[in-house]
């Protein structure tokens, strides 16, 4: 049985996400057409989580997020970058807990198409 791993591409020239005419060789190196890439350095690859959010947004790594967590027996709204944990060998907020432990998630975006949610993610970050 084969698995195909999903994944999103950032083309660093077009400014713009797409997954047509990518692959990946077994071994993780990127092919477009079936050819191999000679400036990958040009793509950034993103992971599929295998999670979607509340409103069926499929979400991905480095997706900015907000979700629900209960502190102190309040239910609080955070804000949060998907990660991929080595390690563990799963999907985390960025220092935080694993994306499966999560509930009411939603997709704010993500830093490519919209820059200043990174920023503001990590403005607040510091401030915190």
């Amino acid at each position: 049985m084969a698995y195909l791993a999903k994944f999103r591409v950032w083309d660093k020239a077009a400014k713009e996400f797409t997954i047509k005419g990518f692959s990946l060789t077994l071994d993780g190196k990127l092919l477009r057409m079936g050819q191999p890439v000679s400036n990958d350095g040009n793509f950034i690859l993103h992971a599929f989580t295998g999670m979607k959010d509340k409103y069926d947004k499929e979400l991905y790594e480095d997706d900015v997020i907000e979700h629900t967590i209960a502190k102190g027996g309040n239910l609080t709204q955070e804000v949060g970058v998907i990660k991929y944990n080595n390690e563990h060998g799963a999907f985390y907020l960025e220092n935080g807990p694993p994306l499966l432990q999560l509930f009411s998630i939603r997709k704010v975006g993500n830093p490519y198409e919209n820059p200043i949610l990174f920023d503001l993610y990590f403005k607040n970050k510091v401030q915190s």
